[in-house]
């Protein structure tokens, strides 16, 4: 049986100062991410000889099914130029406080095969609906956009309060509810998550019009993205460009605080509303580092695998103008937007891997071994902030399973990576040939100690907010078993209850 030397993942996640000029790409390189070329070979032979492997593939397709019957008319349209809202606390003004509960979060179902409206999951109301206008509206007068949005009647009553003390809630926010921008985030969200499978199924098979349509995708993305502004989970907007928005707050406390008269809020007497939530809870794209940096790292990867495709005729899939936005304004504003975030949570993960990744893309620039050197301090300091010395976690299971998940693509990025020739750090040692796994025991030790953790019935014990019931991921005896020797491979095969040869998963 064929199994992966190193990282397969295949999952669809998530300047320094200054941005590196498009000039600096090296034009004719193999993937060099998240995926090298021998993961890429891997992958091809286990679908010519296994079952569950050509099931991955299929999964891929179905994915983007539905995007590849469209034009690159409709990708365009799908991703909107107005920022998206957040989705949080947005509850339907019809059965709240009945069926769905005050502050609660995913009340609303979404469908690409009717886009342009969301369904109540507990009533089935649909909306839009003229019964509930968008009456109440904010404008960012300096970047020129304008975000409409439900006022409820408790709220109407009071319009002197600005206050949102009779205003919807999300845990102690004030909130509005916006139709119009959940569709926004939805759609964006979807046209989002598809980059990554489409490129997966051009690397694996070389059928080059999903790297079309992987570049449409992305392109589309890197148009919108400069005008997407940052703004936090309880919907207030900052009026500035969001590079901007993202170095002022990696320079400025409190938290989330912004230049005067930057903060676009329906609450201007609520002094929680009149900032951002830092970037624990703010983004372009999603409200929060940790789904904009997983957001931004998946289109990373996904420009990696396509980014020298070319059709029959030996034209390049990607123009230049494409790859100029794709590069500058999404890839690399991305990363120098999470770059002004220095604090180690169980949020950091995705933008530390970004850094990697980004890094030894554009190594030969300024600025790239620095940026590796990020993401491996940030995965260092994880391991030794986030679990004892022992490899357990300091908080519940289920918290280890999410630090694990979210700092896992960091030692598969920079696998194999040595620094530049002539290259030499300011303080340390060069990297050459860096393996992560066999530099980190402590990492080892993490990975175990979701073995070590379950009871006689393989369950973890229900601490903090660990759901009963819950047992360990295959995945993570998949990633012992890859690094750490076939002794490890017993337990896989307990962990996803199959044989090797009958079972794998997108990491396999």
């Amino acid at each position: 049986m064929v199994r992966t030397p190193h990282r397969a993942r295949w999952e669809a996640l998530m300047a320094m100062a200054a941005l590196i000029p498009f000039g600096a790409l090296p034009l004719g390189a193999e993937p060099c991410t998240l995926y090298k070329p021998a993961n890429i070979e891997t992958a091809r032979e286990n679908i010519a000889r296994y079952e569950w492997a050509r099931s991955v593939l299929d999964g891929y397709r179905r994915t983007v099914s539905h995007l590849m019957s469209q034009d690159r008319a409709w990708i365009e349209e799908m991703v909107p130029e107005l920022t998206p809202w957040p989705t949080y606390g947005q509850v339907c003004p019809r059965c709240v406080g009945e069926q769905c509960s005050m502050g609660e979060t995913g009340v609303y179902t979404w469908s690409v095969s009717a886009p342009d409206q969301v369904t109540c999951k507990y009533c089935g109301a649909v909306y839009p609906d003229p019964e509930f206008p968008e009456s109440g509206s904010v404008t960012a007068e300096r970047m020129g956009q304008t975000f409409t949005f439900y006022v409820p009647p408790e709220e109407a009553a009071h319009p002197e309060d600005r206050s949102g003390e009779h205003a919807y809630r999300w845990a102690s926010w004030p909130v509005h509810v916006s139709w119009s921008g959940i569709i926004r985030a939805q759609k964006a969200g979807y046209i989002a998550a598809r980059a990554l499978p489409l490129a997966q199924v051009y690397a694996l098979t070389g059928e080059v019009e999903y790297a079309e349509r992987c570049a449409w995708v992305l392109d589309a993305l890197a148009r919108a993205y400069p005008n997407w502004l940052y703004h936090s989970y309880f919907g207030t907007f900052a009026d500035m460009p969001p590079g901007e928005a993202a170095a002022w707050m990696g320079a400025n406390t409190p938290r989330g605080v912004l230049p005067e008269g930057a903060a676009v809020t329906a609450f201007p007497d609520n002094e929680r509303c009149t900032r951002l939530n830092g970037f624990w809870g703010d983004g372009r794209l999603h409200a929060g580092v940790g789904g904009e940096g997983s957001f931004l790292l998946s289109c990373t990867v996904a420009y990696d695998l396509i980014c020298d495709a070319t059709y029959a005729d030996g034209a390049r899939v990607l123009s230049d103008e494409m790859e100029r936005r794709i590069v500058d304004d999404l890839v690399l504003a991305g990363c120098a937007d999470l770059e002004n975030y220095d604090a180690i949570n169980n949020k950091c993960g995705p933008g530390r891997a970004l850094s990697a990744a980004v890094g030894i893309m554009f190594e030969a620039a300024a600025g790239g071994p620095e940026r590796v050197r990020r993401g491996l301090a940030g995965f260092n300091a994880l391991i030794d902030q986030a679990f004892h010395f022992d490899g357990f976690c300091r908080e519940s299971p289920s918290y280890s399973s999410m630090h694990l998940g979210n700092m896992e693509d960091i030692p598969d990025i920079l696998s194999g990576y040595s620094d530049p020739e002539g290259y030499r750090p300011a303080e340390g040692e060069r990297f050459d040939d860096l393996n992560v796994y066999e530099d980190m025991p402590r990492y080892r030790l993490a990975l175990l100690s979701m073995v070590k953790m379950l009871g006689p019935d393989l369950k973890y014990p229900v601490i903090g907010d660990t759901h009963a019931g819950s047992g360990i991921s295959s995945h993570w005896a998949e990633i012992l078993a890859d690094h750490y020797g076939e002794h490890y491979a017993g337990l896989l095969v307990t962990a996803q209850g199959a044989p090797l040869a009958d079972r794998g998963s997108d990491y396999a």
